[in-house]
């Protein structure tokens, strides 16, 4: 991986060639990371990577129009090549009817503890002791196999502009992804995800795996229909990971997003309120400046059900006549760091207020029918439990989450006080989410087809 200097040197050489060009104004973000993965399956490891990428991603702007254009390799021939390319093609380029200018720097930048851990530069064989740990753990509570993977990475991420912006940061990862087996079709899954390695629970993980994988193997039918459902971990990290980008304006603009023309009405349950805190301690998508160099902040998204703001980056906030969220994304807006606020029960008396549902485990392959109305389904797998007077009594199978964003919202009734930090393999929205489970009543399924 590219050191910090050499990532900073190499940001300030493409500035460099920026200030030469007839441009308006140009910025240009580096990125310089090393990632580690593992692999296993069959209660054994299969593989071991490592890999180092590198990313310089330029913005060119001259007349209103705007030019993106990216190098893979910190090679300033490579860079000065695509930035003259750049320059042939950008007066063809329609202009921007709603532009701001990029933000006049230098500013002032908060720290954020907790985001970056050393240990991750080179983790050696401690990846492989976690897996062995889960592993164990999972097979000791009563899987037959164990399969997944451990992820982690180390980043420097640079932001600069010829408007006075420069800073970057450090930043770390590591996330475990584990499914037990007892048969092939009664499965568990759970994970273990932070910015510092000494805080991922191989244990836990696989005891979770295994426990559900082990409840799996006892079936009872549950008909499609409506039913209470209490969202789970791994599956409200993935809705509440959809919940948060809806927000974004450029879907909000595209008329891609329920929360349309929305905006300070109450759109859910005054149970539910979700925030993009990008400033969090130990956040996994924690961070301190966006694409463009703005410095992150807190932003509320849901308070007590009702819809606060839209997401912006500059462009968006210019024409929707408002100010940035830093949320940039120099395209789209995107949200950092999802919260979704605690509630005052606890995980069994959610279970028994559910008295007669459904616990959904894990939910993904979301897919929208209608974006604009937030109809969407997706796959259950990895543990669909039937609840009968507040206890859990079998395994369903066969069913799919169909239902809307909205309603959802509208319908939750209970929410969790123990809150974790959610990411996993399959969140496919790839937005890092704290929350706790959450009962929603009358959450739509639907027959599973193949």
């Amino acid at each position: 991986m590219e050191g910090y200097e050499e990532s900073l040197g190499f940001v300030e050489d493409i500035l460099d060639l920026l200030y030469k060009q007839n441009l308006d104004e140009a910025a240009v973000h580096v990125r310089s990371a090393r990632g580690d993965q593992i692999r296993f399956s069959s209660n054994k490891i299969d593989i071991a990577n490592t890999w180092l990428d590198f990313n310089a991603d330029i913005q060119l702007v001259k007349d209103r129009r705007i030019q993106i254009v990216s190098v893979a390799s910190p090679d300033i021939d490579a860079a000065k090549l695509q930035i003259e390319r750049a320059m042939k093609v950008i007066g063809s380029l329609p202009e921007r009817k709603a532009y701001d200018e990029l933000p006049e720097g230098p500013f002032s930048y908060p720290i954020i503890e907790g985001i970056y851990d050393p240990k991750l530069e080179d983790p050696g064989e401690k990846l492989s002791d976690i897996v062995t740990a889960a592993i164990n753990s999972g097979l000791s509570s009563g899987a037959k196999k164990i399969a997944g993977s451990i992820r982690s990475g180390v980043e420097i991420s640079c932001v600069a502009t010829t408007t006075g912006v420069k800073v970057c940061e450090k930043r770390s990862n590591v996330y475990l992804d584990i499914r037990a087996f007892v048969s092939p079709e009664s499965t568990g899954h759970s994970f273990s995800c932070s910015r510092m390695m000494n805080e991922i629970r191989p244990e836990e993980a696989g005891r979770e795996a295994a426990e559900d994988a082990l409840m799996s193997s006892k079936q009872v039918k549950v008909e499609p229909g409506r039913h209470d459902a209490l969202i789970w971990y791994s599956a409200i990290g993935n809705l509440g990971g959809v919940f948060g980008s809806l927000a974004g304006a450029m879907y909000v603009m595209m008329q891609m997003s329920p929360y349309v023309s929305k905006l300070n009405e109450q759109i859910g349950s005054d149970l539910i309120s979700i925030v993009d805190d990008p400033l969090r301690p130990g956040g996994y998508g924690s961070r301190s400046f966006d694409m463009e160099g703005y410095p992150t902040r807190r932003n509320v998204i849901l308070e007590k059900g009702f819809l606060r703001t839209y997401l912006h980056n500059r462009l968006t906030a210019k024409a929707m006549n408002t100010n940035t969220t830093a949320n940039a994304g120099w395209v789209s807006p995107q949200p950092w760091n999802i919260v979704i606020s605690p509630g005052d029960m606890s995980n069994d008396e959610l279970i028994e207020e559910l008295r007669d549902g459904l616990i959904i485990r894990n939910a993904t392959y979301l897919r929208f029918q209608d974006y604009r109305a937030g109809d969407f389904s997706a796959i259950i797998r990895d543990g669909l439990f039937k609840v009968e007077k507040g206890e859990i009594v079998g395994s369903a199978r066969g069913l799919r989450l169909s239902d809307n964003v909205l309603r959802m919202l509208s319908n939750v009734f209970a929410v969790g006080r123990n809150s974790r930090q959610i990411y996993h393999w399959w969140m496919e929205w790839e937005v890092p989410v704290e929350s706790p489970p959450i009962a929603v009543r009358n959450v739509g399924f639907t027959s599973a087809t193949m």
